[in-house]
């Protein structure tokens, strides 16, 4: 009775739905339900393949990242480092020169033409560039005024002149009634009334007199301010040279004493002697020992890269900079042209006294450091850089010209880039790490 109680037990079940519970007794094999085998697999199998999936590209980036950064620092690492010179295109002037130093162009005689009282343009007669001559004039400011005021002193003058003729009339007539009464006073046929009176006279005519020539002198020096005003009214050129900046149009007011453009310009005309220009540049005082008054210098501009201008220093100015260490020079440029204006940037190169003998000093030729050089079997090479930074062994023909520099006949080209002080395990096609 115990084993069928068991089996009883076995083969009840318990149904749920929603709240209620019932249990009935069933056979055991009705009670199973086949789980599909494909359903199972299948959904395991994607979410082990999304986990591979999240950590297997962030490695495998990571291992490829590694695996390139180690593959270059072992190229990097294998490379012999070497330092880099190039080729420069240079004249022989700046090859053998004492130093250099930066500056800018300056006209030795330069003005800025404006008038001594306040006024309106009437005419310019002038543009930029254009050559001028001592005394020409560049503008005319309105002095209507002024010629009106001219007109008024000189009938004044002649007013004044009238009086006075009248006025030396006045004083001959009283002289002769002053010397008639005194005649007759000392007869006593003329009171003492009668004389005082002629005396008193021609005192007053003779003071007359001179108060009218006062005046004369007077308007005569008003008339010399007059024109000499209406004559600064013009605007000359105080030298020979050229218009470099016109400030001033028609119709504009000139105020000599104005603080900012909005109340006028100050000048109307600036004018440069560009046939003497000078460098101004600045010299280190412990370099100073090298140069000398006369010392030849070559002028570079970088307004006109073409050219090299002779130079020559023409003053050292007797006073030094202590806060910067220098001292201010000018160099005189020997052979300007019409492409030098003032305030230029130019390089001045000191070159040995000698070097204004030497006809190709204005030159330019190519030019590589003396140290990338090495000889072989009687002839000189050099290690140029290529693409890649590739070493490639060039024979060169060079010429000797200074300490540093030598001059290349042939074998290279402008801009090449040359091993310095190259060692003698270098070999042809290697791989270098160039240093920074």
């Amino acid at each position: 009775m115990s084993s069928t109680l068991r089996e009883d037990l076995a083969s009840l079940r318990i149904e749920r739905n929603g709240s209620t519970s019932v249990a009935r007794r069933e056979p055991i094999v009705a009670m199973r339900r086949p789980v599909s085998p494909t359903r199972g697999r299948r959904g395991g199998g994607l979410l082990r393949w999304l986990s591979w999936l999240l950590w297997g590209v962030p490695l495998g980036l990571l291992a490829v990242a590694a695996s390139f950064g180690y593959e270059q620092y072992d190229k990097m690492r294998s490379r012999p480092e070497v330092t880099r010179g190039l080729v420069q295109r240079m004249t022989s002037g700046e090859a053998t020169k004492l130093l250099s130093a930066t500056g800018y162009l300056k006209s030795r005689s330069q003005a800025m033409i404006g008038t001594k009282i306040p006024g309106r343009v009437e005419r310019m007669y002038v543009q930029e560039g254009m050559k001028v001559h001592k005394g020409d004039v560049l503008a005319v400011i309105e002095h209507d005024e002024m010629l009106a005021l001219l007109a008024s002193r000189e009938a004044q003058l002649l007013k004044n002149r009238a009086e006075l003729d009248e006025a030396e009339t006045e004083v001959w007539a009283r002289e002769r009634e002053e010397g008639r009464v005194t005649r007759l006073h000392a007869q006593r046929k003329a009171t003492q009334e009668e004389y005082e009176k002629a005396v008193a006279e021609l005192k007053k005519a003779r003071a007359r007199n001179a108060a009218i020539g006062a005046s004369i002198r007077l308007t005569e020096a008003n008339l010399r301010e007059i024109r000499a005003t209406i004559h600064s009214m013009s605007l000359y050129a105080p030298f020979d040279g050229t218009v470099v900046e016109r400030q001033g149009e028609e119709g504009e007011i000139i105020t000599p004493n104005a603080m900012s453009s909005a109340l006028g310009r100050t000048a109307v005309v600036t004018v440069a002697d560009l046939a003497h220009m000078d460098v101004e540049t600045d010299i280190s005082e412990n370099l100073l020992a090298r140069i000398a008054i006369g010392q030849p210098a070559e002028v570079s501009v970088g307004a006109v890269p073409s050219r090299r201008y002779r130079g020559r220093l023409r003053k050292i100015l007797p006073m030094g900079d202590r806060t910067r260490g220098t001292v201010k020079v000018k160099v005189e440029i020997l052979d300007p042209d019409d492409r030098l204006f003032p305030e230029l940037a130019a390089t001045v190169h000191f070159l040995p006294s000698e070097s204004l003998q030497t006809p190709d000093a204005g030159r330019s030729y190519l030019f590589v450091p003396k140290s990338a050089l090495f000889q072989e079997g009687g002839h000189d090479y050099v290690w140029r850089i290529a693409e890649g930074d590739l070493l490639r062994r060039c024979q060169v023909e060079v010429t000797s010209s200074g300490d540093d520099l030598a001059r290349v006949e042939s074998g290279l080209k402008y801009g090449d880039a040359v091993v310095l002080n190259p060692i003698k395990s270098l070999r042809e096609g290697e791989a270098v790490r160039v240093a920074q």
